[in-house]
């Protein structure tokens, strides 16, 4: 017995479980303040043991460089979490995991993210492989007849068939806390059993149901009423302009009069607000697609994806949307992004949104180029050229990009002169990314007015999703943003975005509606604008925000299922609803008691699931 545990210790497969065990521990210790060695060997040790099991049967020839990449593989796995989770306080399913190609065209934002504790996990590694190089390997592969082989790879097995079905059917809403009580590896191995099984939301569908039953049945939930088209405030107020739609990279509603030094960073959307409508209590509601889950929602108010980024399971679907509508009537529709195409699906996206023609990288070029593409300033210009010799009335979308993480911008293009504490701070690089947009903006409408476009069409504005998040702010951005707003930074200022809308002629004066709104609120807005009858042809979750009604605001993906704002709260579970944390939406203190609230999260977990139910049914693309 004492030469079998002296064997094993020494051999591969117990040194790199006993180095990969360690690793767990520490992302236990960082991401949950988890520091239970026994509770991490039991829930994150039996599946260490069993993917170590599985080298341990392919290692006949070359073993040190089996279990090194076995090691390599496993030590990844947990880099790629703990970065998702500093940057989306969430854990990453499987899905997420599976599109990492898609990082090629992300890497400044990766890289800006990497700190020296990721090299840490890799410093095993690199001395072993030094020590293969230079023949001082010290690890010898067991023997073939050794009894740890077959015991420990089946009672690993063993204890994983327990684990996950002992966690199986353990309901906790917050992934982070999932993750935590069911161990990472059973957490991923659930969602993997879940999304294997048949749509279960598409079973509650009814194929056949009409656009306005479904409708009523959404605003009945919502404890709305369904406004009949001729009743509505502004119906048609924009009917037959061209629509021009805005899509802000990275862009918060805090940075909307935001003044540095007395100095305004975003001068040519605080003057567009004078002239529009604006709300600046709308929350996102994108999930881990974020910008191309951002374009989904504007076009049709459906829920994104809870755990895949939408652009990626639409190339199989009829959608209906609003592009669609108005082709009807005799829109040209078109969209600009100076991205490649296929990024993020998007060169099945479009079709399936309507879009007539798209305008990518191919036609934009890479020259005066700002992070990942061509300028906003190459966007807005090569697009008006567009525009200009559209077919009229046309729908456009143009999807900002030059703000994106981590927010990188040319000296040469750099106009906002903030002080000297701001050099070198997350919080400086974003605003001044932020004032590019905002200037680029501003060309973009003086482009318009002089094509004789702008005052035809109508104007929307709006952020795809936060750019800052908590866990990336250091104390000195948390002091710095404290300072300009009067505040700490919290979770209404990380999830609140602008949406703007100018009907040049006729919005002139401006309004500000104060009360809360979503991302799948846009269409139903932009369509009661345009006098365009949608409640008979497009199943929407969200509702026309100038009528008034009260509103109630899932977020999904960002808080954990059901959590929600409403008139009065933002609210997120952990568990369940009875141990979440609720903030009143007015003053952002935390709301002791909640209990009658609990109807909102029931609500929100319905209109998610009827969405994924009305998704799920949609025919098939021909």
């Amino acid at each position: 017995m004492k030469n079998a545990i002296r064997t094993f210790r020494k051999s591969h497969y117990g040194f790199h479980a006993a180095l990969l065990i360690l690793k767990a521990f520490a992302l236990h210790a960082i991401l949950f303040k988890d520091f239970n060695l026994l509770k991490v060997i039991a829930l994150e040790g039996c599946f260490i043991f069993l993917l170590l099991g599985l080298a341990e049967v392919l290692a006949k020839k070359g073993a040190p460089y089996i279990y090194l990449a076995a090691n390599a593989f496993i030590t990844t796995f947990f880099a790629a979490i703990l970065l998702y989770v500093t940057w989306f306080n969430t854990i990453p399913t499987y899905h997420v995991l599976l599109e990492i190609g898609q990082l090629g065209a992300i890497r400044d934002s990766v890289a800006s993210l990497l700190s020296p504790l990721y090299a840490l996990l890799y410093v095993d590694i690199i001395i072993l492989l030094i020590l293969m190089i230079f023949n001082k390997y010290p690890l010898v592969q067991s023997e073939a007849k050794s009894p740890w082989k077959r015991r420990t790879f089946l009672g690993s097995l063993a204890v994983c068939v327990i684990v996950f079905f002992y966690y199986k059917n353990v309901d906790i809403a917050n992934p982070v806390l999932a993750a935590e009580s069911k161990g990472i590896f059973n957490y991923e191995a659930i969602n993997i059993a879940k999304s294997s099984k048949p749509n279960s939301a598409a079973t509650m569908a009814n194929e056949k149901a009409d656009p306005y039953e479904t409708n009523q049945k959404i605003a009945s939930i919502k404890g709305i009423k369904l406004i009949p088209a001729d009743q509505r405030k502004y119906f048609g107020m924009a009917k037959g302009r061209n629509v021009i739609v805005i899509q802000g990279e990275s862009f918060q509603n805090f940075l909307i009069g935001l003044k540095i030094n007395g100095k305004e960073v975003t001068p040519n959307l605080n003057e567009l607000v004078k002239h529009s409508f604006y709300f600046p209590n709308l929350f996102q509601q994108v999930g881990p697609g974020n910008t191309s889950d951002a374009e989904f929602i504007m076009n049709t108010s459906l829920f994104p994806n809870d755990n895949t980024p939408t652009s990626l399971t639409v190339g199989n679907k009829q959608i209906p949307s609003l592009p669609k509508v108005l082709k009807e009537k005799g829109y040209s529709t078109m969209t600009f992004h100076t991205d490649k195409i296929n990024f993020w699906n998007r060169d099945q996206l479009y079709p399936d949104l309507g879009f007539g023609q798209y305008f990518d990288e191919s036609y934009f070029g890479d020259s005066d180029k700002v992070g990942m593409a061509a300028s906003d300033d190459v966007l807005y210009k090569k697009g008006t050229e567009a525009l200009a010799n559209a077919k009229k009335p046309f729908y456009s979308m143009f999807i900002s990009l030059s703000s994106h993480h981590p927010f990188v911008i040319p000296d040469e293009k750099k106009t906002l002169d903030l002080p000297s504490e701001y050099d070198g701070t997350l919080i400086g690089d974003y605003l001044t990314a932020q004032n590019y947009t905002d200037a680029a903006i501003g060309r973009f409408i003086d482009e318009l007015k002089k094509k004789g476009i702008w005052d035809n069409s109508v104007i929307l504005f709006y952020g795809d999703h936060l750019g800052l998040q908590d866990k990336a702010l250091d104390d000195r951005d948390q002091e710095l943003f404290e300072q300009f707003t009067g505040h700490k930074y919290n979770l209404k200022d990380r999830y609140t975005i602008p949406f703007i809308v100018s009907i040049p002629g006729k919005t002139d004066n401006g309004t500000v509606i104060s009360s809360p709104g979503g991302q799948l609120d846009f269409m139903p807005t932009l369509a009661n604008l345009l006098g365009v009858k949608i409640d008979h042809k497009l199943v929407h979750f969200g509702q026309d925000l100038l009528q008034g009604q009260n509103n109630l605001i899932g977020i999904r993906y960002y808080l954990p299922p059901g959590g929600f704002v409403n008139d009065h709260i933002i609210y997120y579970p952990n568990e369940s609803f009875a141990d979440g944390d609720a903030f009143s939406l007015n003053t952002m203190d935390r709301v002791k008691d909640f209990s009658k609230y609990e109807t909102s999260y029931q609500k929100v977990l319905t209109l998610e699931e009827l969405s994924d139910s009305y998704y799920a049914q949609l025919p098939e693309s021909e």
